[in-house]
């Protein structure tokens, strides 16, 4: 008797551990909700670094008076499949063979197969829907939006505001700021901030008792002679009251008007002073002030270092090879543009003009918070 008459059963036996295994994976082992939380989770990071990236470009491109380019993606789709397969092929001996010591032969086999296809669609801005993305100025409507999201006003004033009451905030690329208006803007914006971070200024939608809306400001003075200040600031009488608490006050209308336009008399009792707001080209512009031009580049006048004359937002730094660490970076020609980690002011801004992006793009808002003010001055 052979002692090697056990093999036959062993073979047969991992055979049929396949057989179940294959059975198993047909029956229920499924892939799908495994995939998807991963592969979600690395297309949403994908997207998000790739936005910003392109901003950042973008940014660095104005800074040289380069034409920007936003690709927007349309959509992502992913398919992915999995097969696995296996088999048992086998060789058996006729009886004659089995004397000689020949027995039975099993070759399990078994394959697998994986693919993952993304598909991304990307869409330039141009025609109709680059002129409201990058052409339309703000309107009042959003620039509330944004200050009821929590943005500070220290950084919607200077980004937005083209001209305020009396002070032209608008700028030259190659020559900055003219220095008197500039001082202005840069003394009301640092008082704004402060009476904001004291909860003392709001900045709303309301409904008039004669149905109109209007934008309004509302601001609470420290005392008699910041609300002279903030008067003398925007060249216009703001109507200050006080209020039973003792505390000096004025509510007035914001109304749209072109830089050398003049703010129409309001007869609703309430003193107007005009607001003209960027466009999202030039809000993107005006951060693009802040990238930092190498030295050779400004001796061939690619650009001009203009960022003493800007308020200090947005500081993007260059390099001649990429920095190791750095929130964002990306190539422009041969520099590396980068934003510090550790910059939050730079990172925060720079997420502001990301939001001013986004929300030029969509319909403004229908149904703004109001509040109803009675017509007339008492």
């Amino acid at each position: 008797m052979h002692p090697k008459h056990h093999a036959p059963s062993l073979s047969a036996l991992c055979a049929l551990l396949l057989v179940i295994l294959l059975g198993g994976c047909a029956g229920g082992l499924s892939f799908g909700p495994g995939k998807l939380a991963p592969s979600r989770m690395d297309y949403n990071r994908a997207i998000q670094r790739s936005n910003n990236e392109e901003m950042l470009l973008n940014l660095v491109r104005m800074k040289y008076f380069e034409q920007p380019l936003f690709l927007q993606v349309g959509s992502v789709a992913s398919s992915f499949s999995f097969n696995i397969a296996g088999g048992v092929s086998a060789t058996l001996p006729d009886h004659r063979s089995l004397e000689n010591g020949v027995y039975n032969t099993y070759t399990p086999n078994v394959s697998g197969q994986y693919s993952d296809s993304p598909t991304v669609t990307y869409t330039a801005y141009q025609g109709q829907t680059y002129a409201q993305q990058f052409l339309a100025e703000m309107d009042f409507d959003r620039f509330v939006m944004l200050y009821k999201a929590g943005w500070d006003i220290e950084y919607l004033m200077p980004i937005l505001f083209v001209r305020f009451g009396a002070i032209d905030h608008g700028y030259d690329a190659r020559n900055g700021f003219a220095a008197e208006q500039h001082s202005r803007f840069k003394s009301l914006t640092e008082i704004l901030a402060r009476m904001d971070d004291r909860g003392d200024l709001d900045i709303l939608k309301v409904n008039l008792s004669d149905n109109s809306t209007a934008t309004v400001m509302s601001m609470e003075f420290h005392n008699a002679t910041e609300a002279g200040t903030v008067q003398s600031l925007l060249g216009y009488d703001l109507h200050v009251m006080m209020n039973t608490a003792g505390h000096y006050y004025s509510t007035f209308r914001l109304v749209p008007t072109s830089t050398l336009g003049h703010a129409p008399k309001d007869a609703d009792g309430l003193p107007a002073v005009p607001l003209r707001l960027r466009n999202c080209l030039r809000a993107m512009d005006y951060v693009a002030q802040g990238v930092e031009v190498p030295k050779n580049n400004l001796a061939r006048r690619m650009a001009f270092d203009m960022r003493q004359h800007f308020l200090k937002l947005c500081d993007i730094r260059v390099s001649e090879s990429e920095p190791p660490e750095s929130y964002l970076a990306v190539r422009h020609e041969k520099h590396w543009y980068y934003i510090r980690t550790e910059d939050n002011v730079s990172k925060e801004v720079f997420q502001l003009i990301l939001n001013i992006f986004s929300l030029q793009s969509a319909d403004p808002p229908k149904s703004a918070p109001v509040l109803t003010l009675p017509v007339g001055g008492g």
